[in-house]
């Protein structure tokens, strides 16, 4: 176990090191669990798509890491346990169940397949035409046999636009039809913001797609969510004692209007919770406290939330006067 916490700057690398389960969170699990079975049990027929679109910084991407290092990276022991003795975020890179690739922006043929290379190790993942690093690409996915595909940023997908030249065009169909028919050989969770649905989801994938897998934001005017929203800062606040980071959990996170201060500097995301949380933290430290106050979030929240605008005001200095509409909490702008 770490050390109680003395300096500010290991402040942000215990915080990614943490993993805090939540209602939206084991859903997302369950339905990567249930798609990737589907592949194991009948690997030679048609696959499933699901999506996990929400705002920014909602906490997307570090669900789809717990799932790879705490589930998947058991499953490949099973397979490979002379491995056993790895660092598990070894084994989280170097497992071959679930395979996380993140776009680039603006993706073309060309980068897709690059891409994926990436993702798979590839020593030279540039070289050749388009066709020839798919040819790699599929033979990679095969030959190691993985099992289910997490396509991170896909609003950077391309789509046909009908304007500009022949060839552009030419190139965005065959991006989407490759993801179309690669949806058909591996369960693949297209992971975004909102504005990926528009880019992934034409109907010959809607077709062979779960129910999209709710993941925010989370609005104190709803009863559940402001139930999960709640639960979340607690279990943020025991685990800033568990990771040594302060010595007693940071009961303030559930005290008073405090959550609903986080709710509304966060837009209801649990990522920019965590983010506003830890820079309090590091601002305390720095300053040799060793408790969170309320002063601390204050600051996080003009340094951040207001500086990129995520709220138009800081509920922490003059008190929680306005709850913005669910329809602005779902805005990622």
């Amino acid at each position: 176990m770490d050390a109680l916490l003395t300096d500010a700057d290991d402040v942000f690398r215990r915080f990614s090191e943490m993993r805090i389960k939540h209602p939206h969170h084991e859903a997302a699990v369950a339905t990567f669990e249930k798609l990737r079975r589907r592949k194991v049990s009948a690997p030679h027929a048609e696959q499933t798509a699901a999506s996990l679109f929400a705002g920014s910084r909602s906490g997307k991407t570090t669900t789809v890491n717990w799932y790879i290092e705490k589930v998947l990276v058991d499953e490949w022991l099973k397979l490979k346990p002379e491995k056993i003795d790895l660092p598990r975020s070894v084994l989280a890179r170097i497992q071959t169940l679930g395979l996380y690739v993140e776009l680039g922006g603006s993706t073309t043929m060309n980068g897709l397949m690059s891409d994926f290379l990436i993702a798979l190790g590839c020593v030279d993942p540039f070289a050749g035409t388009a066709k020839e690093r798919k040819y790699r690409v599929e033979k990679i996915l095969s030959s190691e046999g993985y099992q289910i595909i997490f396509l991170d940023e896909t609003q950077h997908i391309k789509t046909q636009t009908h304007t500009g030249s022949i060839s552009r065009q030419d190139d965005a169909s065959e991006v989407q039809n490759t993801v179309k028919n690669w949806v058909k050989r591996w369960p693949i969770i297209f992971v975004g913001t909102q504005h990926a649905e528009n880019v992934v989801f034409e109907h010959q994938v809607n077709t062979r797609s779960d129910t999209p897998i709710k993941f925010g934001p989370l609005h104190f005017s709803i009863d559940n969510d402001k139930k999960i929203f709640t639960e979340f800062c607690g279990r943020l606040s025991l685990k800033v004692a568990q990771h040594r980071i302060l010595e007693e959990p940071p009961k303030i996170l559930v005290d008073g209007d405090v959550p609903l201060c986080l709710n509304i500097s966060s837009k209801g995301r649990l990522g920019l919770v965590t983010v506003l949380v830890r820079m309090g933290i590091e601002l305390a430290v720095s300053k040799g406290e060793k408790t969170l106050r309320r002063e601390h979030l204050e600051a996080a929240v003009n340094d951040f939330s207001l500086r990129i605008g995520i709220c138009n005001y800081n509920p922490f200095l003059a008190g929680p006067t306005i709850i913005p509409s669910v329809e602005e909490y779902a805005r990622d702008e």
